[in-house]
């Protein structure tokens, strides 16, 4: 996937796939290995839509951060977003088995217990990490509304 936005395009990994486990003791989570190489460098993990954790590379954590920096202060909602964003966001690295610590607000929000099964799911330039109970239900409502679109918007 490429993106323009200068002169230069940005080449940003594209993240595919659903992938199981368990977040441990401790509050980790495994990362899938075919991920692993763009989050040598870190990550930033934070709030996501729909109750999600999102774990972005430090470029999409970037190009993330300027959009939100356009958005205008004196509209409620855009301050809202940058709060939810900004204000769980935490600056991670992976440890040597390739786990990712999620502290326990992140936990709270996304209703991950402590030795929870997870789903890590690539969505294009971000990861999300979802409750798998949660992601039942957020995934089949997705697929019905995707088997019955009948137009694209956009």
């Amino acid at each position: 996937m490429t993106q323009s936005g200068s002169r230069h395009e940005r080449r940003i990994k594209v993240f595919l796939g659903e992938y199981q486990h368990t977040m441990d003791s401790k509050g980790r989570v495994v990362i899938p290995s075919k991920f692993r190489r763009e989050l040598q460098q870190g990550c930033v993990v934070t709030k996501g839509q729909d109750n999600c954790l999102q774990i972005l590379t430090k470029k999409s954590w970037s190009l993330l951060s300027e959009r939100m920096a356009d958005l205008p202060v004196t509209e409620k909602s855009s301050r809202q977003l940058r709060r939810a964003i900004f204000s769980g966001a935490v600056d991670s690295k992976l440890d040597s088995a390739g786990r990712i610590q999620i502290p326990e607000n992140l936990r709270d929000y996304s209703s991950i217990p402590i030795n929870g099964d997870v789903t890590v799911t690539g969505t294009g330039n971000t990861i999300e990490i979802w409750s798998s109970k949660v992601w039942k239900k957020i995934q089949n409502e997705a697929d019905h509304e995707f088997a019955n679109i009948n137009e694209v918007k956009g």
